[in-house]
């Protein structure tokens, strides 16, 4: 029993770390209405489980009669389906403190086993105890006294326990119908034992006795009830308890250490000399500094931004430069330590549930329940969002056919590439009555076509009057797709427009590639490049391989017609075989921002 119980964290927990549950959640999928469902379910799955232990093992395998005869298998099914109530939601429960499914299932298997295992092993104890007070001591080979008071207070306390209360109705059960059967059957017992006439005219199992159940089966339903109780309150508290913790409490600590830390960057001997600081507190001024070798990591900081309907908003920014931690906080998977957050005027901090109901997300991980095909997952989320039944099967191909997945529509998600599990969830944030969509790296994966098709899917979403937010490491789509776009590096906005007014603004620089006729005479070489250099002063070569040489030119006072008009006189003079002139790229622009250009040149970064 104890492989079966442990078995419903397993789902849980699944959904709850490959973020699934979250984009449940974020697809207007109710609290109560998550774990209802799911509670329903495993007690229907628990209840046949139970049918089939009782047939097959107790009745067939090992007969067992005593949960049968005279209806008693209702009586037994009873107690099963309240143990059931009671030890799913603690399993639920439990399953908070795992983030892997099999580490959970193991823990909480060992824990049922060895507290139904002390459950009977306490029953024994208590059942001796009970011989010896009825005269039957010498029948015993081992004699064990038990103190009443401290019986009663362990035996209340294991009421706590799901699996104690079971264990102890089903021994229970089994020994009154033992015990009315051997009274019945057997005279010679009926001399020996002096109660049993006691059995039929004053016990019954479900008396509040000390050999009734009634006591264990309430605590069954009690526990249930407390601890779904208890489950729905720390999972609608939780947002809140943990936003009012990193918003005031953690971010008010922060401020303390910090001005602390600016006062312990002060030399010590100046300190000592201007403040006569006494030897104790230049110890304790010690341990602040080395405190605060460790600095605090601020993910974001101090972004400020409007993002209007219609548009297609993108972040720029290296792995770890904060544009994941962004979308977290946007939908609420993490909290804000300071600032505000408004969608539709609606207080991310204060009424989370309306902004998730408001908002479609496809985060950077794979979200997918593995064991739903493709159609039957789109299918699930179009009817979390509303969508009528009758529209639901086009609504449905239309979105498969857009993410290019009609092939892969009916084979389980499990056994989809990467680039098609990301098509998957692209549609899944796609799909519905958000206003606001936000896309974390969406065509990571994706083959060319795929690519072409998001897009296009993208551009006439936002056309419908919803707003997305992308993040990408494709310039490329960041240009086409991308009405605005954000580079950000260590957490910060280092530039914000349109990608041509970026151009124009940081990228006063053209890219100037030529191709010389490769000879013997190396001095037509040499003669281009100082005719570049006093042509075009404050170039940088970038390139000089096998007769190709590039530069990067300043634009400034420098028209297109000029360029090109000087590099017709220099093709005619120096042997070229072709040269091309462009702007600089979105790319260029953004590596020099992330100071991470192949260059590395200062003067690079100064030109723009």
């Amino acid at each position: 029993m104890a492989l079966v119980v442990s078995s419903f964290c397993l789902q849980t927990v699944t959904e709850r770390t490959t973020k699934a549950k979250h984009i449940q959640f974020v697809s207007g999928v109710y609290l109560l209405t998550y774990w209802l469902a799911a509670l329903l379910w495993d007690l229907i799955y628990f209840s046949i489980i139970c049918c089939f232990i009782l047939v097959s093992g107790v009745f067939i395998y090992c007969r067992v009669d005593a949960f049968f005869v005279n209806y008693h298998f209702l009586d037994t099914m009873m107690i099963f389906l309240l143990y059931g109530w009671s030890v799913v939601p603690l399993m639920y429960l439990g399953s908070l403190l795992f983030s892997s499914s099999p580490i959970a299932y193991i823990k909480l298997t060992l824990f049922n086993y060895f507290s139904t295992v002390f459950s009977v092993v306490f029953h024994i104890m208590v059942f001796i105890t009970f011989l010896i007070e009825t005269n039957l001591s010498s029948f015993l080979i081992i004699a064990i006294d038990m103190h009443e008071s401290a019986r009663t207070f362990l035996g209340n306390a294991l009421m706590m326990l799901p699996n104690y209360n079971f264990a102890m109705s089903i021994s229970k059960f089994f020994d009154d119908y033992m015990m009315k059967k051997l009274c019945t059957t057997h005279k010679q017992f009926q001399s020996i034992y002096v109660n049993c006439n006691k059995i039929f005219t004053e016990n019954s199992v479900y008396s509040f006795g000390e050999h009734g159940i009634a006591k264990f089966l309430i605590s069954l339903a009690a526990l249930g009830l407390i601890f779904l109780l208890l489950l729905f309150c720390l999972e609608s508290t939780f947002w809140s308890l943990k936003n009012f913790f990193f918003h005031k409490i953690v971010f008010a600590v922060y401020k303390i250490f910090r001005k602390r830390k600016k006062v312990s960057n002060i030399p010590l001997d100046t300190t000592q000399r201007k403040f006569s600081v006494r030897p104790e507190h230049i110890k304790l001024l010690i341990h602040i500094s080395i405190y605060f070798k460790c600095p605090v990591v601020m993910a974001v900081r101090n972004v400020s931004l409007l993002v209007q309907k219609y548009e297609c908003f993108g972040l720029l920014g290296l792995n770890g430069a904060g544009k994941t931690t962004i979308f977290k906080m946007l939908t609420g998977e993490e909290t804000l330590t300071s600032g505000v957050v408004l969608i539709k005027d609606n207080n991310i901090t204060e009424n989370i549930r309306k902004v998730r109901s408001r908002i479609g997300y496809c985060p950077q991980a794979d979200t997918m329940l593995n064991h739903m095909t493709g159609r039957e997952l789109l299918i699930m989320y179009a009817r979390l969002w509303g969508v009528p039944e009758p529209d639901i099967s086009m609504y449905v191909e239309a979105f498969l056919h857009s993410m290019h997945i009609e092939d892969h529509a009916d084979k389980l998600v499990h056994t989809y590439s990467g680039g098609n599990k990301r098509k998957l969830n692209t549609a899944i944030a796609l799909m519905g009555k958000s206003s606001v969509i936000f896309l974390d790296e969406p065509s990571t994966g994706m083959d060319p076509v795929a690519r072409h098709r998001l897009w296009d899917t993208v551009t006439w979403i936002c056309k419908t009057g919803k707003t997305i937010i992308i993040t990408s490491h494709s310039m490329e789509e960041c240009e086409v797709i991308c009405t605005r776009l954000a580079i950000m590096v260590q957490g910060k906005f280092k530039c914000l427009g349109s990608p041509q007014h970026l151009k124009h603004k940081f990228g006063n620089i053209y890219n100037l590639t030529a191709k010389i006729k490769i000879d013997n005479n190396e001095d037509k070489q040499k003669e281009f490049k100082d005719f570049i250099a006093t042509t075009f002063p404050g170039n940088i070569l970038n390139q000089d391989h096998q007769g190709i040489i590039g530069y990067y030119i300043p634009s400034k006072g420098i028209c297109w017609g000029k360029v090109f008009h000087i590099m017709e006189e220099a093709k005619a003079l120096f042997n070229l075989v072709d040269y091309s002139i462009s702007q600089i790229t979105l790319e260029q622009i953004f590596l020099t921002f992330a100071n991470i250009d192949k260059m590395g040149n200062d003067q690079e970064i100064k030109l723009l």
